[in-house]
């Protein structure tokens, strides 16, 4: 008994963070209507709180096995969640970045208490920026895109995939973090696609944009890498419509903004709701051909020195349906230039 009250007290403190990373300073009551999931051949596009939704249901109904792997962990109905399934016998085992402070704050304390192992990945000039759930049972699959699992992360304007039937790669993925993050020696799993991981990332999205055909739609919380902008550009060369939404409160966003809309290519910041950020990593190629999503900004520090996870998705039609959907609306009250303002706001990260 004083075991399980002791783990509801942690439980209990993880609201009282302000802040978590990659989310909004104060709690977000946004009022937009948010796309409704898509579907294509057993995968699932899933936007905001929809993703919540996924790994409770993913966890609550794991059998033999839950593992996370994930950049930035606070939300209190998860991590209850991952106890509660740990409780009932399953094994749940967590990986973090060693350096995000909600997760070394909140989730790393509160899983231990309850007996979860958990470990924190160091990586070598660069985070562990991976956000990723495998489970079996149920609802067995993989949930993997560009959400964190921090308590306000769901109102951020991002998505993740939900895949029914995923191959080895997610596993391995995993398991090659949990040893690497525990301190044994662990080389690099190979990989099938659709999953994209580390330095494989950059240059496949560069390849896709230079391959486009008709159109580009990129979501893009941080666009900063100089071979996507220039990839972008010379699409508008050839004439394809381009479409870029960036988050206002990127810096590098900036620069970048201009030198995209002097190329002629659509660029509009996203005007936030309630200070939530627009945290989508997505590019999308001729209405679904090409799709890719996942955790890796448009950045040359993801594409080097980060670990991260993408996927490449082909011929996903109500993908793209969503996406413009959703581009769309977010565009047309969208800004030209970044709101001032929102740069006074203190953040926590920027991932």
């Amino acid at each position: 008994m004083r075991k399980k009250s002791l783990t509801a007290m942690s439980i209990a403190l993880l609201a009282s963070f302000s802040l978590v990373g990659c989310t909004s300073v104060q709690k977000v009551h946004k009022v937009q209507a948010v796309p409704a999931p898509a579907y294509s051949r057993g995968m699932t596009l899933e936007w905001e709180k929809d993703i919540k939704k996924q790994a409770l249901t993913m966890i609550q109904g794991s059998q033999h096995y839950v593992y996370l792997d994930i950049y930035e962990l606070s939300d209190a109905d998860i991590l209850q969640a991952l106890i509660n399934a740990h409780q009932r016998g399953v094994d749940v085992r967590v990986v973090v970045d060693a350096t995000e402070q909600h997760s070394q704050k909140t989730a790393v304390p509160a899983l231990k208490h309850a007996g979860i192992p958990v470990e924190s990945l160091h990586i070598h000039e660069g985070i562990s920026h991976i956000k990723m759930l495998i489970t079996d049972g149920a609802a067995r699959g993989v949930l993997i895109g560009g959400m964190n699992f921090g308590q306000h992360s769901w109102s951020n304007n991002d998505a993740s995939v939900y895949i029914s039937h995923p191959n080895p790669s997610y596993l391995a993925v995993f398991r090659w973090d949990w040893k690497r993050a525990g301190g044994q020696p662990a080389a690099a799993p190979s990989t099938q696609m659709p999953l994209l991981i580390d330095r494989q990332i950059g240059p496949h999205v560069v390849q896709a944009i230079a391959h486009a055909e008709k159109s580009v739609e990129l979501e893009g919380f941080d666009i900063s890498d100089w071979n996507v902008i220039s990839a972008l550009k010379m699409d508008v060369k050839r004439g394809l419509r381009v479409e870029v939404l960036l988050d206002p409160n990127q810096s590098l966003n900036r620069r970048a903004s201009d030198e995209l809309r002097d190329a002629g290519v659509t660029v509009r910041f996203y005007r936030p709701y309630h200070y939530e950020w627009m945290h989508a990593k997505i590019v999308d190629i001729d209405k679904g051909r090409i799709f890719i999503i996942g955790s890796a900004n448009f950045s040359h520090q993801a594409y080097t020195y980060n670990h991260e996870g993408d996927l490449e998705l082909y011929n996903v039609p109500a993908f793209n349906q969503a996406l413009v959907k959703n581009m769309s609306i977010q565009l047309a009250r969208g800004t030209d230039y970044p709101k001032a303002e929102k740069y006074k706001q203190s953040r926590s990260d920027d991932h």
